[in-house]
Parts: C-alpha cells; structure tokens; sequence
C-alpha cells in the first residue's frame, strides 16, 4: 500500500481526485493528511516552474503566466481563464471580479451592490453571500477577502470585508476604519471598527493568512497591518526594513513567498546587479529578517517583479533595457532568461514594458521631497493556484452554493436585464425631451 501511495502522489491532481472514485479505501487514503503532505512534498521538491499555476497581474492585465502541468494536468495555460471574462469588470453592470486569496476568488454583483459571490474557479464551486442586515440596500463598499490556512496552505475558512466609512481623527492625523465581516466559520455578519495612529494614504495592499497590508501611506516607510482574525481593534504600524536610505535608483517590492511577506529592493550598478530581500517575521513585533543579499553579474537596469509563491529562493526581475524577464536562483545564485513559452512561462513582452516603466518611472535627482524617492511597488498582485485542493469550498451555515455554469447564466441574465432598463430610461428620457425619434441621441447614451 505503501507503494501504491507513492505511485498516486506523483500523478496531477485532477487524476487523483478521480481515483477517489474507484473505491472506499482509495478515497479514504487520498483524502488522509498523510497522502496530502506526501503529495506536496514531493512537487515541493519538483521544480519550481512545472509545480504550480500562477500568474502576476497588474490592474486588469496579466504580465506573466506560469503553467503547473505536473499538479494541474487540465488548466488552462494560463490561470487568469478559469475567471471568465464576464467577470473582470468589462463595466457591463455583469458579475465582477474584485480580489482572491488562498485560490478563492471574491466576485461582485454589478446589478446588485448588496450581493457577491466567494467561490473556487476550480471547484467550479460558489458561495452566494446575503447582504449585510444593518446594510441590506449595500451602501458600502466590497473591500476584500481574507483567508486564514492551515500550515499545508489548505483553506480552512474565508471573510469578506466590506468598508463601511472612512474617517479622518485627531486633525487628520490619524483615522478608523469601519468595516463589516462575514465569517464561513458562522455565516455572520460583525461590525468592526479599526483604529489606525496614522492615515490610510489609499487601500492598496496584499494580503497573507488573514492579514492585510497596506502600502504606499501618507508616511513614507511604514505600512499598516491588520489580521482580521484577531480581536484586536487597532492597525500594526509595521517599519520597513532600509528606511530612511532615499536613493533614488533602488527599485522596491512587496509581495509574498513561502507564507511570508517579502520585501525586494533592487539597484543597478555598472556591471552587476544587487539585490536585498527582507522577509516580515510571524512575530508580535513584526521584524525583519535579511534573508538573501547576492550580485549577479547582470546589467539592464531590473526592477524586482515577485518571488515564486511557495519557493524563497526564486525571484522574478524585468529587464526595463533589454525587456526581458530573469528568473534568480538564490541559492545556487545564478539565473536564466525565460522566454516566451520557456519553462512553461508565458510572457507578456509589451504589456510587461509598459506595466513596468508606469510603475518605475525615473525620478528627477533635484525633486526637493526625499519622501518622494521613497516608494514601495505593491500594486503586482499575484493569482496563485493551490497546490492541494479540498473537495469543497469552505461553506458558512445555511449558505446558497451554485456552480460556475448558473453563476454565469445569471451575470447573462442580469446584463440583458439591466440593458432593457437602461433601453427604457433612455426612451422615457427622450419623450420627455420631445426627442423620442432621434434614434442618434438614444444610442449614443
């Protein structure tokens, strides 16, 4: 039996899942912890490349693609599909993609801002979640979604945070933020309010089992975090590592790796390139550990894109001279140039460019603000597939779960449907202006 193990793990998980099928003891061994752990550990172990699916996005536009053929046999070549277009904020008033965590996907309803969906693209699995009783008409605003996992990166409950007001304290030197929670684990809806010592300079931010961190403040250096698990009412002002150093020429990232935020700085020197990564320890203190600091022997003047998701020696840096992508192995500290189609990595060459000239534009050495040198990408979001996936999402008591097939039936529906009201106003609002046959004026609105 032993044996037969080893044979399962080493096959993609959609042909294990369908393995489950074959009898009671097959299901009972690929749904033990035991299998699971086998499983990762032995694509942990695999390269880094044909392990997993993940893409990096900037706004609505996907820069980079990896492809997990070893774990995902029938994906898509890119993750970004298993979202259907309808759902990507095509401004339709259609179901709308807003953010992902721990490979779920929070969608919104355009025709209905009291409603949204928490579901697996996967799975093709999705949870309708009621609009909140002191907020039935939805008058605030979908923010996110956080997970928290378990230490197999499996999803073992979600919250959905909706923003109820923003409120500057204290001569606008500080703030609260009050939102409103709806927990898996109860199918409640709890109102919070969330007390910062400092402004929210905008809501950009990532996000890491459970907890948020907001980037790109009114006070340079810092970011805020909160983990929206706790009981805990105040945000964490968190330092970053090289704060106060303002040269200008260094290029700065967050993201996450290996359950960790990682902080990336790089700077381009006449024949080399250095690069620093701190990561944030799971402390009470949130203190930064020096984790890598190598040269490599590459000019072209690289701005840091992100680490692979689940491996810390792995960094992804774009070229803005010669436009192309490098992959770093840290430890081995060396580095490859990936191609379009290489290594099962898909790249955006254009989109790339201009994504990051936008992000790391020159800045001018006479700008009289040293603060203004001091800037902090996090606006790169990565769509990461899970490596395991549980047979289900997570479901609160007494929710409403459909599939991806009605979930786009209704988005449909709900577009054609509010297409005719908008067909109607038009018309009402022509015969009221004694224009209702300048068929030119009704469709230009």
């Amino acid at each position: 039996m032993v044996l037969q193990k080893e044979i399962l793990a080493r096959l993609p998980l959609k042909t294990i899942c369908r393995f489950k099928s074959v009898c009671k003891k097959w299901k009972s061994t690929i749904e033990s912890v035991y299998f699971r752990r086998l499983f990762l550990s032995l694509n942990r172990n695999s390269s880094s490349s044909s392990s997993s699916s993940w893409s990096l996005v900037y706004g609505q536009d996907e820069l980079i693609v990896f492809h997990g053929r070893k774990t995902w046999d029938d994906l898509p070549k890119s993750p970004a599909p298993l979202i259907p277009p309808s759902f990507k904020r095509n401004h339709n008033g259609d179901c709308d993609y807003w953010d992902s965590s721990g490979g779920l996907v929070l969608i919104t309803d355009g025709s209905d801002k009291a409603s949204c969906y928490v579901g697996s693209p996967v799975l093709q699995q999705w949870i309708k979640i009621p609009p909140p009783p002191s907020d039935p008409k939805g008058d605030s605003t979908v923010f996110g979604l956080v997970t928290r996992l378990d230490e197999d990166g499996v999803v073992l409950s979600f919250k959905l945070i909706r923003i109820a007001s923003y409120q500057a304290t204290n001569y606008y030197l500080s703030s609260d933020l009050s939102v409103l929670l709806y927990s898996s684990e109860t199918g409640v809806w709890t109102f919070k309010v969330i007390h910062s010592p400092i402004q929210i300079g905008n809501m950009y931010n990532i996000n890491l089992n459970g907890t948020i961190y907001f980037g790109c403040l009114c006070v340079p250096g810092v970011l805020l975090a909160h983990d929206f698990y706790s009981e805990s009412d105040q945000f964490r002002v968190v330092q970053l590592p090289d704060y106060p150093d303002h040269n200008k020429d260094y290029k700065r990232t967050l993201t996450t790796s290996g359950g960790f935020v990682m902080y990336l700085r790089t700077l381009a020197k006449k024949e080399e390139t250095a690069l620093k990564i701190w990561r944030l320890m799971n402390n009470d203190d949130y203190s930064w550990e020096l984790l890598w600091e190598v040269r490599f022997p590459t000019t072209g003047n690289y701005a840091p894109m992100a680490m692979h998701p689940f491996d810390v020696a792995t960094v992804y840096l774009w070229s803005q001279r010669d436009h192309h992508l490098v992959s770093c192995n840290l430890r081995k500290q060396d580095y490859t140039v990936l191609g379009d189609a290489a290594n099962d990595c898909f790249i955006d060459q254009s989109v790339c460019k201009k994504s990051v000239d936008e992000l790391w534009r020159p800045r001018s050495s006479s700008d009289e603000d040293e603060d203004l040198n001091f800037q902090v990408c996090i606006w790169l979001f990565q769509f990461v597939i899970p490596r395991w996936m549980e047979e289900s999402v997570p479901r609160p008591p007494h929710a409403e779960m459909i599939d991806t097939t009605s979930l786009l039936s209704h988005a449909t529906a709900t577009h054609e449907r509010m297409m005719r009201e908008h067909e109607t106003m038009m018309r009402e609002r022509a015969a009221i202006m004694g224009d209702e046959s300048n068929d030119e004026y009704f469709w230009m609105g």
